[in-house]
């Protein structure tokens, strides 16, 4: 058996540039694609686990940073180097960080540096894979395989939350949480882990891309950056409609009685935030075994 395959994406809108890159690490027996915008990175990862990241830096510059979150809580393993001509302040520089670039590179710069830092990455992506087959920990639930988008376990929803919430803190913006409650589970007898998968469908479908939804207690979380609870008292009242009318939910008696006693509780930030006590024990676990950044 051979040494295991590496995938790198670059993302850059010069195509010379890519070509450049491409050659360089393929010179190095990396495999390499391309895309010269980020709006398809997320197909990208969906569709491949890559060791690298290797973008630019896009504006609005909102947009790079929400690439970077949604890489990071897809794929933790990936090294994000950030390779930019783009003058950065000490701010947008820090922010690049919280939202999980692992190196900032600027252009110009000889191909040894760029190999050289890249070598670097792949050692650190080495201990994290090996942490987290050390914990055993899976990042994805069982309940959103099939289904379009992503649905997270409960401990890497519990760490994507204390990131969030952190963030949010920090930069004094609104965030919100979302639970849906499941009240009573065991009326639904065997059709329980259907009624989760047909729920985590629409939950998914009807959020936005940065929206990030798991498993919490056996019931959904929904993590909503940029939300205020006036938004959030929005969302929850089409949520509630759009499961209500979908046909999987009519069409099933028990469904039908089970949907009528879902229970959405929300919890937004600035304001009081005051957790369920498992959800707050998880993040405060995570909280001891994650060093403050």
């Amino acid at each position: 058996m051979g040494p295991p395959v590496i995938w790198i994406l670059l993302v850059d809108p010069l195509r010379n540039l890519l070509n450049t890159y491409r050659m360089i690490l393929e010179g190095e027996a990396y495999r390499v694609e391309m895309e010269t915008d980020l709006k398809n990175v997320q197909g990208r990862f969906l569709s491949r686990r890559y060791a690298v990241l290797m973008t630019e830096c896009y504006p609005p510059f909102e947009k790079t940073l929400e690439a970077l979150r949604w890489v990071k809580t897809y794929s933790p393993e990936t090294y994000i180097l950030i390779v930019t001509n783009t003058l950065i302040d000490d701010r947008s520089y820090g922010e690049l960080f919280d939202a999980g670039a692992d190196d900032v590179l600027i252009k110009p710069y000889p191909p040894e540096k760029v190999l050289a830092h890249i070598k670097r990455g792949l050692r650190l992506r080495q201990l994290v894979l090996k942490n987290q087959e050390l914990e055993g920990r899976s990042i994805l639930d069982e309940t959103g395989f099939g289904v379009k988008g992503l649905v997270f376990s409960r401990t890497h929803f519990s760490q994507c939350l204390r990131q969030e919430l952190k963030r949010a803190k920090r930069h004094v913006r609104p965030f919100s949480l979302l639970l849906v409650e499941i009240p009573d589970r065991k009326a639904l007898g065997d059709r329980l882990e259907r009624f989760c998968a047909e729920l985590a469908r629409v939950l998914r479908k009807n959020i936005r891309e940065e929206d990030l939804v798991g498993r919490e207690n056996g019931d959904f979380g929904i993590l909503l950056p940029e939300t205020d609870q006036r938004g959030t008292e929005a969302l929850v009242r089409r949520l509630l409609a759009l499961v209500q009318s979908d046909s999987a939910f009519e069409e099933d008696e028990h469904f039908r009685q089970a949907i009528r006693k879902l229970s959405f509780r929300s919890f937004s930030y600035p304001g009081r935030f005051d957790l369920p006590e498992s959800l707050m024990a998880a993040v405060e676990d995570i909280e001891g075994k994650i060093p403050s950044s």
